[in-house]
Parts: C-alpha cells; structure tokens; sequence
C-alpha cells in the first residue's frame, strides 16, 4: 500500500513523466511514450476529481455521451501544446502552443472552481430543516 502523499501525487508524477519524456528526446517513440504516460495521468486526475467532487450533482450540465472527451479537453491542449511547440521549430507554432496552454490552464481553473464549491443549504419554514440545493 503506498504512502498518502506518494498516492495523491501520482497524476502529477504521470503528468510530469510524460512531459519530461516528450521534450527531453523528442524522437518519435518517446513522444508516443510520453504522451501515453501524460493522457494516463490526466485519466487518473480525472477519475479523482469526479469522485471528490462537492457540488451538486443536478447542477452538473448532462455530458454523459462525450464525458470522456469532456474531460480530457484540457489535457488533450496542453498535450498538443507540449508537441508543437518539441516538434515544430516556428515562431507562429509556438505562439500557437502558448495559446494552447492558457486555454488548457483556464479551462481547468474553471472547472475546479465549479466542481469543489460549497452546496447550499437552506431552511424550510414549517420544520427548519435543511435540504441542500
């Protein structure tokens, strides 16, 4: 059984490997492998967050059909991103890449703004329980 601290910072170190093995040798197989072990990461980072997350579900808009491409849209940016900017040597393609990777960045602050909010809670007036909302 691993450690807390080594359990929670597993996605990172996926995410971390995978970006280290994309821009340390940018050959073809180490990207491939490097970008395996980045969309591993974001999955495992992904199924974390779904399972902790403290806002309401009913609020949640209905993505049950693309959830998976949902989910990773973020990822999947700063992925492209990440190999624009290893593999193609042009001014224009790394402003693109640096595009790539504020969208990914303001996509994810939004998202964990809104999936670890608080719920609501409100008073009924015959009986002052509360019900979340």
């Amino acid at each position: 059984m691993l450690t807390k601290p080594i359990y929670e910072s597993l996605p990172y170190l996926y995410l971390a490997i995978g970006y280290g093995l994309i821009t340390f040798d940018p050959s073809f197989f180490t990207s491939i492998s490097g970008g395996f072990f980045f969309l591993i990461g974001a999955l495992v980072w992904n199924l974390r967050s779904h399972f902790r997350r403290s806002d309401n579900e009913y609020a949640r808009h209905n993505t049950d059909r693309n959830k998976i491409l949902y989910d990773l849209k973020p990822f999947a940016c700063f992925l492209a991103g990440i190999l624009v900017v290893t593999w193609i040597d042009n001014k224009i393609a790394a402003v693109f890449a640096f595009i790539l990777c504020i969208m990914a960045g303001w996509i994810l602050f939004l998202r964990l703004g809104n999936r670890y909010t608080r719920k609501k809670k409100y008073k009924t007036r015959n009986n002052n329980k509360y019900y979340s909302e």
